[in-house]
């Protein structure tokens, strides 16, 4: 009888393993039939063990007779540097040899080829005791779907920690998750037509970025990169069947289900049903309460703002959650089936307002019938826009509706009345989102008067503009037409000799520029200056650094952070940012000298510095950027990175600095040196104003090579140029 070399004898030369489509189909009978194994994780794995097995690992092997008919394989997949984990093994029995007897050459092997540990999750369990046997010890139980599974682990050289062995194992795996669901996503892109491929990955994109800036910013909401890649990709299915979806709507069944973004299993048509039909049972809950009242409790009237010109509709503001209770039940959507709407408006950040039929006295009955609501308003006071307007079940308004009319004179009375503070509603933008429905030519203006081409339109005429078509602004342009552009999309009124399209156009007069970012650009006295136009204007602001220690801030940050829940000016601050604030690095920024002893350190003078706010995008990177390309790129444009303490000022002194509260959803990060958070990595202050309405100071993590999408704002100072 013929004697085996062991499969992991030194003198035994690794090959490569290709397989023939035989052996290929012998492994796979091999996978199907050990019935240890669940036979769903077995359906599973069938080609991924070929394709293991093929990847050119060291430890690989299969076990096959003189027909070369494969009777068992090994296979090994690296996740972890120095580490091999045993994916799968497999044997038909028929091999004529005991694989168990070999592993002790298996291990030493591995040690040879300068493995440090070797690992494996065990589904077998009859082979999970044997492997137990040498040395191997289970760690923790893992979830995989719907299955559990014991994972296990055999040091052979002691280098790391277990926490930092499991640390690393988890990121490693978690790339391995990230990158399939990646693939997936271009994958699914390739599926759209050449048609309206560039048309849906623009609405992808822009629904991404919205969903991504709202969802960062509401409190205790994980959306890190697994959320963020399963989100891309739904979207990216969702939109294979459709062409446009309503981002309040995925926002809110999000935050209602914020496990549907911890796997790419589920579709955003079945997070819709489920929210659907959750916001039913609210309003059903909203009845049943109604009910019980019994009449007990006062309702309050509505407030009527005004009628309209027909006569047939009218404005009404809506005072309290009985108010927005009643809304939702008869709307059929969910300004009252949370506190959420009644705590901004009890802060003054939002109004809601019902447009609806206005009542009419019955002849017969004598009875006041008709008042019913027929769209619901939100008012973003700090904003000054309409952030939307829903019909029942939260369909948008259309052209053909028969109240269309009457929408427009009462958006249009609506600007001219006051809030219980005394300035005007006079908003200067309508959420693009509730206007998906009424198209507008490019270059054309939609008024309460009707459509008309941008060239006949006036400005200053006092017509309501409810929405504009599209409007790009070309280089070849005439500069008069670029002048009413700004002057109806941006209400910038300006000469055309005061606009530049081109570097070599600027001169002494020039107020605003559009075009490419160049050495010098910031530090100019253009009032306006744009990437792209309307979306890509950058802000320039002035704020005074310098002269504070650290504690002096500190103190004033305290003091912030003491206010109570109802105070606007109260600051809420992560447990990550106290870190940061502790560490010795943030303390040197105050300081010059910091090389020499503590008690030599010069604190920095007081000084009034220039800085910008801008998108990375506007930095010339479409597709995003890691933080070194973004912070050398800034440096080539004449910026620098701000003092690590720029973070607290902007947050302590916003509505100075910018003379406005910050908007809501509002979300940037301060460019400055990164400083080590509680778990060693680099960190930048990141300022925001969350959907709660809070003023927050957070952190976000900036390693060199983390890549920003392209939408992302940072703050950068001015560098001064040398003359």
């Amino acid at each position: 009888m013929e004697t085996h070399k062991t499969l992991y004898s030194p003198e035994k030369e690794k090959e490569h393993l290709i397989l023939t489509n035989e052996q290929k189909d012998n492994v796979r009978n091999i996978t199907l039939g050990i019935e240890e194994v669940d036979e769903a994780i077995r359906s599973m794995a069938v080609e991924d063990v070929i394709t293991t097995l093929e990847n050119g690992h060291p430890l690989n092997r299969i076990i096959a007779d003189q027909e070369k008919n494969v009777n068992g394989y090994v296979a090994c997949e690296d996740f972890v540097s120095s580490e091999a984990y045993i994916k799968y093994l497999g044997t038909t029995k028929k091999t004529g040899r005991n694989l168990f007897q070999e592993i002790p050459d298996f291990l030493e092997y591995a040690k040879q080829q300068g493995y440090t540990k070797l690992n494996f999750h065990g589904w077998n369990k009859r082979l999970n005791h044997i492997m137990e046997r040498y040395g191997f010890k289970r760690l923790r139980t893992d979830a995989m779907g719907e299955f559990s599974v014991d994972f296990y682990e055999k040091a052979l050289i002691e280098q790391k920690t277990s926490e930092a062995v499991n640390e690393e194992r988890k990121k490693a795996f978690e790339q391995k998750y990230l990158n399939k669901v990646n693939r997936e996503y271009q994958e699914t892109l390739k599926t759209f037509s050449e048609e309206n491929k560039s048309k849906k990955e623009k609405e992808i994109s822009d629904t991404f970025q919205s969903l991504s800036v709202r969802l960062s910013s509401t409190d205790g909401f994980e959306f890190g990169d697994r959320q963020k890649s399963v989100l891309k990709l739904k979207l990216a299915r969702y939109f294979q069947k459709n062409n446009s979806v309503d981002s309040n709507t995925i926002f809110d069944a999000i935050i209602e289900t914020p496990k549907f973004l911890s796997s790419d299993k589920g579709s955003l048509f079945r997070l819709f049903e489920v929210h659907e039909q959750k916001t039913l049972e609210k309003i059903a809950e909203i009845r049943k309460q109604r009910a019980e009242m019994g009449g007990t409790e006062a309702f309050n009237p509505y407030e009527n703002l005004f009628t309209t010109k027909s006569g047939d509709y009218y404005m009404a503001r809506l005072l309290n959650m009985p108010h927005l209770e009643q809304e939702s039940e008869y709307m059929n959507h969910c300004v009252g089936t949370s506190d959420s709407y009644v705590n901004k408006m009890r802060r003054g950040e939002v109004e809601i307002f019902s447009f609806r039929h206005a009542p009419k006295i019955n002849p017969i009955t004598h009875q006041s019938e008709g008042d019913i609501p027929v769209m619901t308003i939100e008012y973003n006071r700090q904003a000054n826009t309409i952030e939307q307007m829903k019909k029942h079940s939260d369909e948008y308004l259309k052209k053909d509706d028969p109240y269309f009319n009457d929408v427009i004179d009462a958006l249009k009375q609506l600007r001219t009345t006051p809030t219980d503070t005394g300035e005007l509603r006079d908003f200067s933008k309508i959420s693009s989102s509730e206007l998906e429905n009424i198209k507008v030519e490019d270059y054309h203006v939609l008024t309460e008067k009707g459509e008309v081409s941008f060239r006949d339109f006036d400005p200053d005429s006092g017509v309501f503009v409810l929405k504009t078509g599209e409007m790009e602004i070309t280089p070849d342009m005439p500069k008069s037409d670029v002048a009413k552009i700004i002057r109806i999309v941006e209400n910038i009124k300006c000469n055309p000799d005061e606009i530049a399209l081109k570097k070599e156009e600027i001169n002494k007069n020039t107020k605003i520029y559009i075009g490419e970012f160049f050495v010098g650009l910031f530090q100019s006295n253009i009032e306006n200056i744009y990437s792209s136009f309307p979306e890509g204007k950058i802000s320039k602001f002035e704020m005074t650094v310098g002269g504070k220690t650290k504690e002096k801030l500190l103190n004033e940050l305290e003091d912030r952070k003491k206010l109570t829940e109802t105070d606007k000016d109260k600051i809420y601050v992560s447990d990550y940012v106290e870190d940061m604030l502790k560490n010795n690095d943030f303390e040197k920024s105050f300081y010059e000298n910091t090389d020499a002893p503590r008690e030599q350190w010069i604190l920095k003078k007081s000084e009034t510095a220039n800085f910008v706010k801008l998108k990375i995008g506007d930095l010339g990177f479409p597709n995003g950027a890691t933080t070194d390309e973004i912070y050398q790129k800034a440096e080539e444009l004449g910026l620098e990175l701000c003092p690590a303490e720029t973070g607290l000022d902007l947050r302590l002194h916003y509505k100075d600095i910018f003379n406005k509260e910050q908007p809501l959803g509002e979300y940037f990060r301060v460019a400055m040196k990164q400083i080590a958070g509680r778990d060693g990595y680099p960190y930048v202050f990141s300022v925001n104003r969350s959907d709660g309405g809070k003023a927050w100071l957070r952190t976000y993590s900036a390693s060199p090579d983390y890549r920003w999408s392209s939408d992302t704002e940072f703050v950068f100072r001015f560098r001064k140029l040398e003359s």
